[in-house]
């Protein structure tokens, strides 16, 4: 009976893993944990917005050098490996100050 009801359970769930291996691959599920809070809050709204709008874009959407360079600057280690994502490698040669 056991047996019966865990088939019947899979049987029920197996529709929805295309589903769930979709969303694991998706851009937006490999944000760190803390999904850039500090740095899109220390930079400014317009450099925020175009940060989020690459995040979230259908297609590939490259951040302007001059809000690069802001984003960079904030330091905060999570948002690296996603900064290296969307901007231009010759923004993380500049200086911070």
């Amino acid at each position: 009976m056991a047996l019966r009801r865990q088939l019947c359970l899979c049987v029920l769930l197996l529709p929805l893993l295309p589903l769930v291996l979709a969303f694991l691959a998706s851009p937006v599920a490999a944000l760190p944990a803390e999904n850039c809070y500090e740095t899109v809050m220390r930079v400014p709204k317009w450099c925020a917005g175009e940060f989020i709008v690459a995040l979230f874009a259908k297609k590939r959407h490259w951040i302007s050098r001059p809000c690069c360079n802001r984003l960079v600057c904030v330091r905060e280690l999570a948002c690296y490996s996603v900064l290296q994502s969307y901007c231009v490698p010759q923004a993380w040669q500049d200086n911070c100050f």
